[in-house]
């Protein structure tokens, strides 16, 4: 069964405008490599390396969240 997340306390933008200007960012580069990945074939090396790319950004955008949240608290 799914909790609901209560409302979570809202985060001066002041204190989190670079952490949310870079997610942004990162957010873009992230649909230009899903648009690239997409028109390749299945198993072409080009792809496997956008893939690869893709993850890391992904990973340090769920980091640059995660330091967000923690300056809420």
């Amino acid at each position: 069964m799914m909790m609901t997340r209560s409302a979570q306390p809202s985060i001066p933008p002041l204190f989190v405008w670079h952490e949310q200007t870079e997610i942004e960012r990162l957010q873009a580069e992230r649909a230009i490599l899903g648009a690239r990945i997409e028109k390749l074939r299945p198993h072409c090396h080009k792809r496997v390396e956008l893939t690869a790319r893709m993850r890391a950004i992904t990973e340090r955008q769920l980091q640059l969240q995660i330091e967000m949240e923690k300056k809420a608290c």
